[in-house]
């Protein structure tokens, strides 16, 4: 329950951060970098903006984290065999069967990298995209 929590609060946290970056580079940076054509102009408006992103999302992850502490210590963990409510929860997210379908799930994942070209070289740029930023 804390990673959920730590995920969630990290999403809230992050997002409205990442949002008011983009409008203040789209209102001032790119119309800077677009006055001046030299490439090392463009290096020193667009570093600012890279190293505030890395450090809000730094700042995020360590708010998430203390309120997910926090928010574990006072609500606590929940049962650890809670009665079925409906019925159809338990069924679909019970970890026995999610543990047993999660093998099937990733043989049905790794055959069809093996086979499928296109996504192999998509999950290679998004991966390559993730590095150099």
């Amino acid at each position: 329950m804390k990673q959920l929590l730590f995920h969630v609060s990290m999403v809230c946290l992050f997002l409205p951060i990442l949002w008011v970056i983009g409008i203040s580079l789209n209102e001032y940076g790119f119309p800077l970098m677009e006055k001046y054509h030299d490439k090392s102009i463009k290096f020193f408006v667009a570093l600012p903006y890279c190293l505030i992103i890395a450090a809000s999302l730094y700042g995020s992850g360590w708010v998430a984290e203390r309120l997910s502490r926090f928010l574990m210590r006072k609500f606590g963990k929940p049962d650890e065999n809670p009665q079925p409510e409906s019925g159809w929860p338990d069924k679909v997210f019970n970890p026995a069967i999610m543990e047993k379908n999660r093998s099937v799930f990733m043989k049905n994942v790794d055959n069809w990298l093996k086979d499928n070209m296109l996504a192999r070289v998509i999950f290679g740029l998004i991966i390559g995209f993730v590095i150099v930023m």
